[in-house]
């Protein structure tokens, strides 16, 4: 078996108690993402300098955020991130193919004068474990996963009516 990783919560400035265990995962069946830089040197991660990061899935489909310093009196951190927090950072590091795995595909440009599509409704989140998830996309087969969530959610709801 592989290495396994404690993932941690970390106190806000105003708490007292320590780092809480969180959880944990195998590195050895994670799929690791690293940072780019910018020149071959700064992150081009918003960090403090000498400080990086590397994202990774787990084999449960979980985000798990490594922070590190190039300096050895600095603690790593390793902390579970939501989608939006993956999505971002992967965007941000050049990961577009991983984007499209995991997020669906991406739109051919964004920026804040496009307009975009209107709400369809409130933003629900849930959490598939890794076959849902397979399944999902191979469904999907390319459209975007929100409509494909939507149209399972349908199909279910309306089998489950009366004839």
């Amino acid at each position: 078996m592989g290495q396994r990783v404690n993932v941690y919560t970390y106190p806000t400035e105003y708490d007292e108690e320590g780092p809480k265990l969180a959880g944990w995962f195998r590195l050895d069946s994670a799929t690791l993402y690293k940072e780019v830089t910018v020149d071959g040197e700064r992150s081009a991660n918003p960090l403090p300098d000498h400080s990086h990061q590397t994202l990774y899935r787990t084999a449960q489909g979980c985000w798990v955020m490594c922070t590190w310093s190039q300096y050895s009196d600095i603690e790593t951190r390793y902390e579970f991130v939501d989608d939006e927090t993956a999505k971002d950072w992967l965007l941000r590091n050049d990961e577009d193919d991983a984007v499209q795995q995991w997020f669906g595909e991406l739109e051919e440009e964004s920026g804040p004068n496009l307009g975009g599509r209107p709400a369809i409704g409130a933003k629900w989140e849930v959490r598939l474990d890794a076959e849902t998830q397979r399944r999902v996309t191979e469904y999907a087969a390319g459209r975007p996963r929100a409509d494909v969530l939507r149209e399972l959610i349908d199909a279910g709801l309306h089998a489950l009516e009366p004839a």
